[in-house]
């Protein structure tokens, strides 16, 4: 009576079980690098918390300024940093940029904002300005202090990207085809002058009960 033999047998079920392993363990290297691939830009490195539209529009902003000053101004949006310190983050981040760069990064979790300059490129623009935490000057620092959730930062991060472009190109007199405009900026503050007004009538309100409670007691 003849034996069977069991190598061949064993050898393909060995070489399809580690084919289907390698197969899922490609898929999975892929789902996570996926989404950095796809929101990595030169101008703009973003995740979920950015609409493409506007980070196409960044994109455009930035491209014009570098082709003609040689300024590379990138946006870094992130949902979280995951730990790191902003300005570490920042610091690894510009080892393979060429001079003369600026960063304006956001860590949306953490509410942390910070633009980050190659020397001598300071003085190009308002940077106090730009990172003013109060309503009606500053441009990204107010929204992201806001308890509302679902504010999009979006418009805070073009409005702030453009105001940083465009004072750039205007020290350098140069003209910006892509700029956003006066009147898109106009809109803009409107939409952040309502939410502000909105938080303003919020805590006249509580104030006003607490006031009208202790009067009663």
């Amino acid at each position: 009576m003849g034996s069977i033999n069991s190598k061949p047998f064993v050898y393909r079920l060995m070489k399809t079980f580690l084919h289907v392993k390698a197969k899922k363990l490609w898929l999975l290297c892929f789902i996570a690098f996926f989404p950095v691939l796809i929101f990595a830009k030169d101008f703009v490195v973003y995740d979920d918390i950015l609409e493409e539209r506007t980070a196409q529009k960044i994109e455009e902003m930035g491209s014009e300024l570098f082709a003609k000053s040689g300024v590379k101004v990138i946006l870094i949006a992130k949902k979280s940093g995951e730990g790191e310190n902003i300005l570490t983050y920042e610091q690894n981040f510009v080892k393979n940029l060429t001079t003369p760069y600026v960063l304006l990064t956001l860590f949306q979790a953490e509410k942390k904002v910070d633009i980050y300059a190659s020397a001598g490129l300071e003085k190009e623009f308002d940077r106090e300005a730009l990172l003013s935490p109060f309503p009606w000057s500053g441009t990204i620092i107010p929204l992201l202090t806001s308890k509302k959730n679902d504010v999009s930062v979006g418009p805070a991060l073009l409005n702030g990207y453009a105001e940083l472009v465009e004072e750039i190109a205007q020290y350098r007199k140069i003209e910006l085809e892509s700029a956003i405009g006066s009147a898109n900026k106009t809109t803009i503050n409107l939409v952040r002058l309502l939410i502000y007004g909105f938080m303003a009538i919020v805590v006249v309100l509580i104030i006003y009960k607490r006031i009208k409670n202790r009067g009663q007691s």
